[in-house]
């Protein structure tokens, strides 16, 4: 029978499978479709074939299916597959009908892709969706920018199937074009930098204190329990502790030292560059999965390795380690808020950036204690700045634990770990709390060598100097 179905899923991967049984959870009736017909049929094997559930063989059955207005979840890969997907849709579509992107596309892909379909009446919605294939299944943090109109015809869909914090649904509407793909973005690349500062710290304690993987795994998860509770922190433990067999050591042991990437942090340190916002924890985490890709050159180069040896006792190396682990996450959220607000400004989204904590609360990677008490601190307050209410929300705790941070990059250097992401977050934060830098410097120099001129701070206007050359 035609039109019977709630909503259809598009894409049959891992998140499509997932999201799709979440639905079906829900109450909501799901046509399902993939380009290949193995792939659908065995996902009706392995699922049972649930009632609710409607397996479709092409995109006019599967179109045909849906109940209007229809409302298509698209689960494929990024870029140019979501561009096909949608021109093999659109003869099928009509005004009022709504497509959701899914997947981990650009922003500005979402922008025209949006623009493209308002003219046919179509609308769609570019949604970042974390949590991972658990996520999808158990309820994901969603993040929806596009058709407003679009939106209220599947925001009660979203509601139900979303990760909820103390019953508050984890989905919220961003604004127009990719208003929501853009924060997925920055989320990511704050994922990247937490990822890369755990990893760091993982390194210190395994060159500083000796810890193999099951020791530093216990470390991980007595911190997991305070502070540092998070997503993240709980994977890293369990991560390590992991065995194939009882007879083998950590898997980790055997994992080749190379992380891979999707681009979403590439994106988010290209848009720090563009719009002028500093991000170096989010950029040094993309460098340093570059550097890991660098294998060969790397195995090379390792006999030139050098360090300074170790200067910190034992006793505080610990401490360092997980004071300096809370302060770069805590780091790594404010610049993510301050990329957030420079760009919802910048790009005319007009989005409040406290939407974004409160829907990182629970189902998505970078949930954690410090993201309830962020958004718990933005509650009810006016929003100047987003990034200088958290600031002031955490100032004690970067005046009480500065030490601790500067001993871990101090030990992690003479020790011979590199750890760019925690000594660049610590950089940052000390950089955008300083009154006056040492930039008029840098900028008399380029007078010098090439008159470009400098502002002063006992007159108005510009100057240029010949600096005692004569």
């Amino acid at each position: 029978m035609q039109g019977s179905s709630d909503v259809g899923v598009l894409g049959l991967g891992p998140m499509g499978e997932n999201f799709a049984l979440n639905l079906l959870s829900r109450g909501f009736s799901v046509s399902v479709y993939n380009r290949t017909p193995e792939r659908t049929r065995a996902f009706l094997e392995r699922s049972g074939a649930p009632e609710g559930l409607r397996a479709t063989y092409s995109v006019q059955e599967f179109v045909s299916s849906l109940s209007r207005p229809r409302r298509v979840f698209l689960f494929v890969k990024a870029g140019a597959p979501v561009d096909e997907v949608i021109a093999q849709l659109r003869p099928h579509l009509e005004e009022g009908d709504v497509l959701i992107d899914c997947g981990n596309s650009h922003f500005r892909d979402s922008d025209r892709r949006y623009q493209e379909l308002l003219g046919q009446g179509v609308d769609f919605i570019g949604m970042g969706v974390s949590g991972g294939y658990e996520g999808a299944l158990r309820g994901p943090s969603m993040m929806a920018g596009g058709s407003i109109r679009g939106y209220g015809s599947v925001e009660g869909v979203l509601r139900e199937v979303a990760a909820r914090h103390h019953g508050d649904p984890c989905v919220a509407y961003f604004g127009p074009g990719g208003s929501g793909h853009l924060v997925k973005t920055v989320h990511n690349g704050i994922e990247y930098a937490m990822m890369g500062a755990i990893a760091e710290v993982y390194g210190v304690l395994r060159a500083g204190l000796g810890m193999g993987p099951e020791e530093a795994s216990e470390v991980f998860e007595s911190w997991s329990n305070g502070e540092l509770s998070s997503f993240l922190v709980e994977a890293t433990y369990r991560v390590l502790r992991y065995r194939e067999r009882e007879s083998e050591g950590p898997l980790i042991e055997r994992v080749l030292d190379v992380a891979e990437q999707k681009g979403t942090g590439l994106w988010t340190a290209q848009l720090s560059l563009e719009l002028g916002v500093p991000s170096p924890s989010i950029s040094e985490a993309v460098h340093g999965r570059f550097v890991s890709a660098m294998k060969g050159f790397r195995e090379k180069a390792s006999r030139f390795a050098c360090s300074a040896g170790p200067s910190t006792a034992e006793s505080d190396l610990l401490e360092a380690c997980r004071s300096s682990l809370y302060l770069t996450f805590v780091s790594s959220y404010l610049q993510g808020s301050l990329l957030l607000e420079a760009s919802s400004r910048s790009l005319g989204y007009g989005f409040d950036v406290a939407e974004a904590f409160r829907v990182w609360r629970a189902g998505c990677i970078i949930r954690s204690r410090i993201v309830e008490r962020a958004y718990s601190a933005l509650l009810g307050r006016e929003a100047e700045s987003r990034t200088l209410q958290l600031m002031e929300e955490f100032h004690r705790d970067f005046r009480e634990r500065m030490v601790w941070w500067a001993d871990f990059v101090a030990a992690a250097a003479r020790l011979g770990v590199p750890a760019p992401v925690t000594s660049s977050a610590m950089n940052w934060y000390l950089s955008v709390t300083s009154r006056r830098l040492t930039a008029n410097l840098v900028q008399a120099l380029r007078d010098y060598f090439g008159r470009h001129g400098y502002q002063r701070t006992d007159m108005p206007g510009t100057f240029t100097s010949d600096w005692g050359r004569g």
